[in-house]
């Protein structure tokens, strides 16, 4: 097993500071400084998001993020190398849980595995683990409060709805 290349935790650092100190909505504007500040290069700009290449020592460096309402929604960060070895995968989403919580706190919750943190300004960061790679999910707060509603009324991705409510 290879160790798989990811963010260092300088760089988780620097994420974590440049969300967390935004002000939501966060217009485009705004977003392209903070996106500069990280020293991401602008690939692509459509009405419904905006792609950057982030420049991590990675083997697809990307960086997408949804726009909703003319703001910045959802930012996803690719932070480990595209792989299918799953225990490296693993190992790399550990090693940033670490350097998230050193940065943010302990999480905030977790979800199917994934865990999150809230940041004082509305936000959500979530890890997630998805089948070959590792990304940080930075979630507006609009998008983060949709979420904390859906988890008050118990409402979760998990829910399958028919003829036996989810309660086979």
């Amino acid at each position: 097993m290879n160790a798989l290349s990811r963010v260092t935790d300088a760089q988780v650092d620097a994420i974590c500071e440049a969300f967390a100190s935004v002000t939501w909505p966060l217009g485009r504007d705004d977003f392209a400084a903070l996106a500069e500040r990280l020293g991401w290069q602008l690939k692509l700009e459509t009405s419904s998001g905006v792609q950057h290449r982030s420049g991590y020592s990675m083997n697809l460096p990307t960086v997408r993020s949804l726009v909703a309402l003319d703001a910045i929604a959802q930012v996803t960060i690719a932070v480990s190398d595209k792989s299918d070895d799953s225990r490296a995968l693993r190992n790399a989403a550990d090693e940033l849980q670490s350097a998230l919580s050193g940065r943010c706190g302990q999480p905030s919750g977790s979800q199917d595995g994934d865990h999150y943190w809230e940041l004082a300004n509305g936000g959500r960061i979530w890890l997630r683990t998805v089948p070959k790679k590792v990304l940080l999910v930075v979630e507006s707060q609009r998008f983060a409060d949709v979420e904390r509603g859906e988890e008050r009324l118990g409402i979760g991705p998990d829910l399958t709805l028919g003829a036996g409510g989810g309660t086979d």
